[in-house]
């Protein structure tokens, strides 16, 4: 069995330390198929999910106030000083823990699988899936919100456009509160395409879009087979995602009012999907 007994580096210039502050950056995480997350409690949820975990720089205080969370540890702990921590960290009150993780097949996400064609048989796990499509959704704060409330509400896959914000972002991570490590989550490549899929299967796939025939969500019925797209912040859906759905739903809003947060109208019709 490895020994893991903690390694003290006290050098910001170490490369375990100058490999871990590029993980800040997209494309290193990509490139090493590797993401991190901070803190105590994000750090308990991903050993309870089984989260591959390669291994956690902990600031030395933080190494004596939560010695028991590292007990058993089956992945490199790497003990610094304050000095060293701040090199990696970006968070404003940093707990200390700062932990690297894999990219695993079981993580639950995917960069590269379509749900076209014969992947869609795939990911219907249940008879009647909650399902969430969001196409374009740019804000890591909005999506970690989205991927957040649609685990509290049950469902069983986030459906996400290539252009959607990196669900490994910091922010993403930081937002979605572990329940990026629940929620099974798949990058669509052609949303469109995904669509039909779904359709054919005998979904009805409603875009949120301020169309000339879009229904008020009250007067839609909702059914178990119901499945909302949520656009971009700022432009809302493609006339091709529109134009691919069955048709569209509003969310009635006092006169005077603009639009809703991406992330709240997401919550809001994912609790019409829920509550049936």
């Amino acid at each position: 069995m490895a020994d893991f007994t903690p390694i003290r580096i006290t050098s910001r210039a170490n490369p375990r330390i100058t490999d871990a502050a590029k993980l800040h950056e997209k494309k290193h995480r990509n490139r090493t198929q590797r993401f991190f997350f901070e803190g105590h409690k994000l750090f308990s949820e991903a050993r309870d999910a089984r989260i591959p975990i390669e291994c956690v720089i902990v600031e030395e205080q933080a190494y004596e106030k939560y010695r028991p969370l590292f007990e058993d540890a089956d992945f490199e702990i790497l003990l610094v000083p304050p000095s060293v921590y701040e090199k990696v960290t970006d968070e404003q009150a940093p707990q200390g823990i700062f932990c690297i993780a894999k990219f695993p097949d079981n993580l639950k996400f995917s960069h590269t699988i379509s749900i076209t064609g014969s992947h869609l048989g795939d990911i219907i796990e249940t008879k009647a899936p909650k399902y969430l499509i969001c196409d374009g959704l740019r804000d890591p704060g909005n999506l970690g919100t989205v991927i957040r409330t649609a685990n509290a509400l049950g469902f069983d896959r986030l459906l996400l456009s290539a252009d959607c914000a990196d669900v490994c972002s910091p922010k993403t991570v930081r937002a979605a509160m572990g329940a990026l490590f629940r929620l099974p989550i798949t990058i669509a490549e052609d949303i469109p395409a995904s669509i039909a899929e779904l359709r054919n299967a005998g979904f009805d796939v409603r875009a949120a879009a301020l169309t000339d025939a879009a229904q008020p969500l009250g007067t839609y019925r909702v059914t178990d087979k119901t499945v909302f797209v949520i656009g971009n912040e700022g432009h809302g859906l493609a006339e091709e995602t529109v134009a691919a759905c069955d048709g569209a739903v509003i969310i009635p809003m006092a006169p005077g009012a603009e639009s809703l947060n991406a992330a709240i109208a997401a919550s809001i019709l994912m609790w019409e999907r829920t509550r049936i």
